[in-house]
C-alpha cells in the first residue's frame, strides 16, 4: 500500500511539474543511448518509424517485470508488416549498463530490429527521463523501485502522440494506437 501511495504522489508530481502539453521528445532527440547490441543511437535516429517507449530498471521488482512482459508480448503480436519499434530505456543507468541491458534483452528474447533495450550515461538518461516527465523514488538499496509507469508512443516524426499507463490492457491499447 505504501508503494502504491508513493507512486500516486510521484505521478501527481510529474503531472503538475510537466503537463502533457509541455512534454517534448524533441528536447531529448540528440541524447546518446546504447542498445543491447552495443549500437549508439539517438531518438532522432529513430524518426521515420513509430516508437513505443517505456522506462524500466532490471532490479525493480514491482512494475518493471510487468512492463517487460507487456513488451515481450507486443514484440510477438506486432504485425509482420509493422515498422514500429519498441524501446525500453533503463531508469538505473549506473547499474543497468549496456552489458546488463544486453543480458536482459537476451532473457526477454528481444529482437534488436523490433525491440531495443537501452542504457547510456547517467546524465543523458536523467535528461531523457525529465523530457518525458518520468520520476523515480530510490529505495534504501539504491534501486528505483517506485516510479512512473507510462508507455509513450512517438509518431514517425518523433512527436509524443500518446501516453498510456501500464495496465492489464497495455498490449491491446498499444496495438490499437499504432
Amino acid at each position: 500500500m505504501r508503494r502504491f501511495l508513493a507512486l500516486l504522489v510521484l505521478v501527481a508530481a510529474a503531472t503538475l511539474a510537466a503537463p502533457a502539453a509541455a512534454l517534448s521528445p524533441s528536447a531529448a532527440d540528440a541524447l546518446p543511448l546504447i542498445d543491447q547490441g552495443g549500437q549508439r543511437f539517438t531518438l532522432a535516429s529513430l524518426h521515420g518509424r513509430p516508437v513505443v517507449m517505456t522506462f524500466v530498471a532490471t532490479r525493480c521488482s514491482d512494475a518493471c517485470p510487468l512492463a517487460d512482459a507487456a513488451f515481450a508480448q507486443l514484440q510477438r503480436r506486432l504485425p509482420a508488416r509493422s515498422d514500429a519499434l519498441l524501446l525500453t530505456v533503463t531508469l538505473d543507468p549506473r547499474y543497468d549498463t549496456p552489458f546488463v541491458m544486453a543480458r536482459q534483452a537476451h532473457v526477454m528474447g528481444a529482437d534488436v530490429r523490433r525491440w531495443r533495450l537501452a542504457s547510456g550515461a547517467p546524465g543523458d538518461v536523467a535528461r531523457l527521463m525529465r523530457a518525458f516527465g518520468v520520476v523515480t523514488q530510490i529505495d534504501e538499496k539504491g534501486i528505483p523501485d517506485v516510479h512512473s509507469t507510462v508507455i509513450f508512443l512517438l509518431d514517425r516524426k518523433g512527436r509524443l502522440a500518446k501516453q498510456l499507463l501500464l495496465s492489464t490492457n497495455t498490449v491491446d491499447a498499444v496495438l490499437a494506437a499504432l
